[in-house]
This record gives structure tokens, sequence and C-alpha cells, in this order.
């Protein structure tokens, strides 16, 4: 999978801090079919230092790559 766009900044909704998610460090991921062929939306919530969780959605594009053909 792969982001679609740039990613935009993302704020934790209970104190207002930048939420970093680009660091991988998600609690929970939910996939969404999109609204076209092999488009995804990847929903990740990620925890804040306050303690909050915040949901951060991105676009991404599915790609299929052939595997082992030697």
């Amino acid at each position: 999978m792969r982001p679609i766009g740039a990613a935009a900044p993302v704020v934790c909704w209970h104190c207002g801090q930048p939420v970093d998610f680009a660091s991988g460090e998600q609690t929970a991921r939910y996939l969404y079919r999109g609204d076209q062929p092999f488009m995804v939306v990847i929903e990740d919530w990620m925890h804040c230092a306050c303690g909050a969780y915040q949901n951060v959605r991105r676009l991404n594009e599915i790609t299929v790559e052939a595997l082992g053909n030697t």
C-alpha cells in the first residue's frame, strides 16, 4: 500500500499537541474500501502523550507485484 498525497498534520483532539503518526506506533489499524478500485482508507488510532487516542485517516493505493518470477 502506498499513501496518496501529502499527509496533513494531525493534532490531538484533547490537548492540541501534534501527534506523530510517522513513527508507525499505532495501537489499532482499520482498513476500509475506497470509492475507486485499488483504493483503501487506512485508519490508525494513535496514543497521545496526554493519554488520549486520536484517529488518523489516510487514502492509500493498493499495488500488487509478482513475487518469485525469476
